[in-house]
Parts: C-alpha cells; structure tokens; sequence
C-alpha cells in the first residue's frame, strides 16, 4: 500500500514527480538521522573521539537535506497550489522533516558528550541506554513506514509505543538516583546518564510527532 496522495495520478505527471521527491528525501533524511544517533551512542560506547567528531560533522548534512525539503515543498505550494490532502500531505512533510533534523541533533549532542565521561562508571550502564536508543529508533523507523505507506493504523501504534519508552526512561532516571543516593554512582556521571536517556526519549517523542502528522495527513486532524 502506498500514501494515497502518490497513488493517485495527477494530472501533470512533474506534479507526480515532485511529491515523489518529497518522499525520497523524508527517507534519506530519515535513514541518516537513525545512523548519526546509533553512531553518537556508538562513539561515546566506545570512546571513540575520531567517530564522535564525524558524527557531528554529518550532522551538517541532515540540516541541509532538510533545507531542500522545505524549499520544494515550499516552491511545490506556491507553483501548484494544491487543496485538501495534497496540501496536508506538502505541510506534513515539512514538519516530518523538522523532526528527523532534530533527531540528528540528538545524535551529534550525544557525540558532543564523550569528553564529559567516565566510562569505566558508567559503561556498566550503558545496555540499558542501548535498549532505549534502538527502541526509539525502531520507532521511527515504523512512523516512516507508516507515512510511505499512508497508514492510520500503523501511525497509532507508533503514538501507543511511546508509553513504553517513558517508561524505559522514567527506570533509568530512578536506578540512577538510586545508584548516587548509595554512592555507587558520582553525581557528575549520574547527570549525564539522566541527560542521555532524556536524549533519547525526546527521540521517541519526535517519532509520536511524525505519526501525528501522518494521521494529519490522511484524515485532516
């Protein structure tokens, strides 16, 4: 199945084309956003500042294939004019886009830490972020599924996940407070930990964003 506006053939077929680019650039922005944030949590895993400072330089080409996109879809409202789900579908994508750039800010903030940390204290915790980062980037894999294929159903399971990560990260936020109460953990690296998770659950926030704006799409609210 695939998003009724790209269905449906319109009258000029450049019309076709441009929405089809719109798509095409929602999942390039989307497959390099979920790479730049596996990648940071990577790097700081690792220790790895040559990784880390790579990703904050790919960074820079999701905010610029961001730009494109508002740009065309821009230029596709102004030119063609489009009503009812066309135009939602132009207006969605642009806010879809702001949320994948985002998520990449995520990624690169996360990168931007590995001189803040003391691995060998918190490395023990990292599985647990790890969890949080794939679950968060499944997310969004599935709320880019549901916006290719133009599918409520599959954007609302997207919205229900998020209560899962909350809790995910609500878990984290107290062994953390547990850990540093018993002193198990120093409260500077305790910080970080929490500013982390917190990360990554604003990341599962944007992919619940993205599914809103899909069933924007289809169904107008």
């Amino acid at each position: 199945m695939a998003h009724p506006v790209l269905a449906r053939p319109h009258t000029v077929s450049s019309y076709d084309l441009q929405l089809a680019e719109v798509r095409a650039i929602i999942n390039r922005l989307a497959e390099q956003a979920q790479a730049i944030l596996s990648g940071g949590l990577d790097a700081l895993l690792k220790g790895d500042a040559l990784a880390a400072g790579e990703i904050v330089a790919a960074d820079k080409a999701i905010d610029a294939l961001e730009r494109e996109l508002e740009r065309l879809a821009l230029h596709i409202i102004m030119s063609r004019a489009p009503m009812a789900q066309d135009l939602r579908y132009l207006i969605g994508a642009i806010r879809i886009g702001k949320m994948l750039e985002r998520t990449g800010d995520q990624g690169k903030r996360m990168a931007r830490r590995i001189d803040q940390f003391d691995l060998r204290a918190i490395g023990p915790r990292f599985p647990v972020l790890r969890q949080m980062e794939r679950f968060a980037g499944a997310m969004l894999a599935d709320a880019i599924e549901a916006f290719n294929r133009g599918s409520g159903p599959a954007a609302r399971k997207v919205i229900e996940a998020d209560a899962q990560l909350n809790a995910m990260h609500q878990s984290l936020m107290l062994a953390c407070r547990d850990a540093m109460d018993r002193g198990e953990l120093a409260s500077a690296d305790g910080i970080q930990l929490v500013l982390l998770a917190k990360q990554l659950e604003r990341v599962g926030d944007y992919a619940t964003n993205i599914a809103g704006d899909v069933a924007y799409m289809l169904e107008g609210a």
